[in-house]
């Protein structure tokens, strides 16, 4: 509150307040008027070099030394294809000339712009085109079958007046520079919805055909996942006609390796096989290849291509056919003539093993029409039996009933005997008729005696004989009964067993039997109406066909494939699949390794593209930031001047006031305690308080900035300043002790003596300029 009051008064507080005020407005005008000069300077000079922002639209470099041939030809191509269009030679650095050009807004078009590369294609020495049109965003990175499905949703963003390929990236044309935050957010969006799944094979692990195989695992990917959109975008879509020929191609190179002849060598005793060696063969030659001599017609020469882990060398034929190949001895060539003994060699020829397998299944296909016929008889036989398979078991049915029916009849006839106790019978008729015996014995005798017994020994006799007779009837009826029991069980034996058979009749489908008897029929009725003629004599053909391909000829056209797909941009070393941002590549891992065959790739995942930043615009942010950092440079020195000229006088003469009966301690202690509380004298806080305000001050309004000091370091470096300049203000700005004692003694207030002796005796500065119109005694 006493300090605000001073400042209200005519003080010296108030002195220095406007002394801040001062340097603050001057330093800041200083600070100001070095940026924007160095800035307006750069910028004119950038200006001068490359135009103003929007006002060139094509840059075209060209080497030193044909400049002058090359800017005959540009204008002739102006004024051919774009009249009206300004040319402007612009400097040359590193051998190269820059030519600006202008376009008309008329030829500003996404055709034109595309062709401009072949419509300057022709300038002497010409070593590139580039485009300055503005305003534009680039956006890099962009896969080369992805560009076309991007620039299309591009350009129907508002803002957007067209999208151009623009070598590898794309350039976006705006209608106005106040769009181009909309379109940059806009585009951003949209290159977040998707993601890029890049598939990198190591070397030797390439492909045959990765267009195909791209295309695949797209396929497998919606389909198995789900997904909306995923697509191969590995190569350029613009020419699907050259990629459909190059993708065919690949195949067709894919079938000749596949049947050219595997050649095996076998090294020789201390022979070591390499990769690309040549090994050389008799073949049909009349002569055995001898060292020192050239290739004669009929040899055959092997290239190796591989080396197996048994140190023998797997190639293929490059001069020759493996038919050719009688003698299994081979010997090294190098350079076209004939060394030392290489080694054995087998092979195997899969278009020879083509041409048989094709020539049995000729002759097995001839026999398709019998076989056909033949399994239709059989059919038609078993469903013959199927149709009497009921009315068979209806019968057997019956004639179990039957049998068991019989059965029920003897058990029935014969119960009635199984109670009867014949054995007790038998034993009683027995006994009389052993007593009937006795009897007629008896009579017998006594017929001798009496004549007229003779009537009842016959009655007796005839008795005896009936017995007999019956004990016998007796015995054949138990014997009935125990024939009739051993009846019943074989019968019961034989029902149950029929019964048991029965139920395995009737577990036997024969519904399902006469459907697939049925089915079968009907594919047989499809099978006999295949052309079987046709298919023989088109397998006859290939047959035939086959052999005649020579390894030789396949070699020399498998190279110029080689040729022409390495001409195309076809990556083989890796795959894209564009899809949505919301898959992960864990998902996609186990499709991709099933159709790759193994697991021997990564697997990335990258954004669909980036906005580039601006070249022109990188440029201006650069010259913005030198811009700051002269200004905060300017404002370092300033208030370092400042401090030096105007304010060390006031913090010498606190400095004095401080140390005015103050008697110096000597020891470590006193040295520990002046260092402790060195910050907090009065002459330090001052001076880090007026640096860091001033130098705080200048930073805001001259726009300075350094690079990686924050702002929160502004009024720390400021601080620190003013804290170094205080350590030897009286070094810088000592004060008369003599004349400021003389003014106290004269009664003199502080600040009639701050006033009247201390700044018009410091350092020339603002703040002297500034007190003349204090001064009383001038």
């Amino acid at each position: 509150m006493k300090f605000i009051k001073r400042l209200l008064r005519d003080s010296f507080e108030r002195d220095i307040v406007i002394l801040m005020i001062v340097s603050i407005f001057v330093g800041s005008m200083l600070a100001s008027s070095v940026s924007l000069t160095a800035n307006a300077y750069f910028s004119k000079t950038l200006a001068n070099i490359v135009g103003d922002y929007g006002e060139f639209d094509l840059i075209i470099s060209v080497r030193e030394e044909m400049k002058d041939d090359a800017v005959i030809q540009i204008q002739k191509i102006i004024d051919d294809a774009f009249p009206g269009a300004k040319l402007k030679e612009g400097p040359t650095l590193t051998g190269k000339t820059s030519f600006f050009v202008a376009l008309p807004d008329q030829y500003k078009t996404k055709k034109i712009y595309e062709d401009l590369g072949k419509t300057f294609g022709s300038i002497p020495g010409g070593a590139g085109i580039g485009f300055m049109t503005e305003p534009r965003i680039t956006v890099r990175g962009v896969p080369d079958g992805a560009k076309n499905m991007l620039m299309d949703n591009i350009a129907q963003m508002e803002g957007v007046r067209f999208a151009f390929r623009d070598g590898g990236s794309i350039g976006v044309l705006l209608t106005s520079l106040d769009k181009a935050t909309a379109v940059n957010s806009a585009v951003q969006h949209l290159l977040k919805q998707y993601q890029v799944i890049e598939i990198s094979f190591p070397v030797g692990s390439e492909p045959s055909n990765p267009i195909r195989l791209g295309e695949t695992i797209a396929d497998d990917m919606r389909q198995e996942l789900k997904l909306n959109f995923a697509q191969n975008v590995s190569i350029d879509g613009k020419n699907d006609d050259m990629t459909y020929a190059v993708s065919t191609m690949m195949e067709l190179r894919r079938f000749l390796g596949a049947y050219a002849s595997e050649v095996t060598v076998t090294p020789a005793q201390g022979i070591v096989l390499h990769k690309g060696d040549q090994a050389i063969f008799q073949g049909a030659a009349s002569d055995v290849p001898s060292a020192g001599q050239a290739v004669v017609q009929g040899n055959v020469v092997v290239e190796i291509t591989e080396i197996g882990a048994d140190g023998k060398g797997r190639g293929v034929i490059t001069h020759g056919d493996a038919g050719q190949l009688m003698a299994s001895a081979g010997y090294r060539l190098e350079k076209n003539l004939i060394g030392e003994p290489i080694g054995t060699v087998s092979y195997r020829n899969p278009r020879r093993e083509l041409g048989n397998a094709l020539n049995e299944t000729s002759k097995l296909v001839a026999q398709i029409p019998g076989f056909a016929q033949d399994a239709r008889n059989i059919s038609n036989i078993g469903l013959g039996v199927l149709d009497n398979y009921n009315s068979g078991m209806a019968a057997i049915e019956k004639t179990l009933g039957d049998v068991q029916s019989a059965g029920n009849i003897i058990q029935t006839s014969t119960a009635g005997l199984a109670d009867i106790d014949t054995s007790s019978l038998q034993s009683q008729i027995d006994s009389s008729s052993r007593a009937m015996g006795g009897l007629i014995g008896t009579l017998e005798v006594l017929k001798l005696v009496q004549a007229d017994t003779g009537g009842p020994l016959e009655s007796l006799s005839l008795t005896q004989r009936n017995l007999n007779n019956l004990k016998s009837t007796l015995a054949a009826l138990d014997s009935a009964a125990a024939n009739a029991r051993k009846a019943r069980l074989a019968i019961d034996q034989v029902v149950a067993s029929a019964n048991s058979t029965m139920g395995t009749l009737r577990a036997f489908d024969s519904n399902g039997a006469r459907s697939s008897l049925t089915d079968t029929n009907n594919r047989l009725d499809e099978l006999s109406k295949i052309n079987v003629p046709l298919v023989t004599t088109q397998l006859g053909y290939m047959a035939a066909a086959a052999p005649n391909l020579k390894d030789e000829d396949i070699s020399h056209t498998v190279q110029i494939l080689d040729k022409f797909i390495a001409g195309q941009v076809i990556p083989g070393e890796r795959i894209q699949i564009l899809t949505t941002s919301n898959i992960n590549t864990n998902a996609v891992a186990p499709i991709i390794f099933r159709q790759v065959g193994h697991e021997n790739v990564a697997l990335y995942s990258t954004a669909l593209g980036v906005i580039e930043p601006n070249a022109r615009g990188e440029l201006y942010r650069v010259l913005g930031e030198v811009k700051a950092i002269l200004a905060g440079l300017t404002a370092i020195v300033v208030t370092a001047v400042f401090l030096v000229f105007d304010h060390t006088a006031v913090m010498s003469v606190m400095r004095r006031r401080r140390k005015v009966g103050v008697v110096k301690k000597t020891g470590y202690l006193a040295a520990l305690k002046r260092f402790v509380t060195g910050l907090a004298v009065a002459e330090k806080k001052y001076g880090m308080a007026v640096g860091a305000i001033m130098l705080t001050a200048m930073f805001i309004f001259a726009g300075g900035g350094i690079p990686y000091l924050p702002w929160i370091g502004v009024p720390v470096l400021g601080a620190f300043i003013g804290l170094v300049i205080a350590g030897a203000c009286e070094k810088i700005s000592p004060v008369a002790a003599e004349e400021v004692v003389a003014g106290e003694a004269l009664g003199m207030s502080f600040d009639e003596i701050m006033r009247e002796i201390v700044i018009p005796a410091s350092r020339p500065g603002l703040f002297q300029k500034l007190n003349i119109r204090k001064m009383k005694f001038r």
